[in-house]
């Protein structure tokens, strides 16, 4: 059984040019890939979020509205809709990932 190598930022799910990220049986290395990919999401749909308040399609109207509070508005709504299940892209990614963790470590065993 291959063992993931801790690294020094959480985010830092990928390999390096040394060591091959695997999965293993332990659910850490999981967790983290679940969390990385949730947060990925969550700002994802934070950005989109700004870009929809921020179009418009009369060009003369401005914007009045305080930015700091609709930027709070804008992260707890979409904290809100990624929370549980979110959107399903977080869990889409967080397979693809693991799946290529193990064909990583498939190839790296073979050779």
């Amino acid at each position: 059984m291959t063992t993931v190598t801790p690294s020094s930022s959480p985010w830092e799910l990928g390999a390096s040019a040394n060591q091959v990220a695997t999965p293993t049986t332990s659910s850490n290395y999981r967790q983290k890939v679940e969390e990385a990919a949730r947060g990925f999401e969550t700002t994802l749909v934070r950005q989109m979020l700004r870009e929809m308040r921020n179009s418009s399609f009369d060009p003369d109207k401005q914007q009045s509205i305080n930015t700091g509070y609709t930027d709070m508005v804008d992260d707890q709504v979409a904290a809100m809709i990624t929370k549980g299940n979110g959107l399903g892209f977080a869990k889409k990614m967080t397979e693809q990932l693991l799946n290529q963790a193990d064909i990583a470590a498939q190839i790296k065993a073979k050779n």
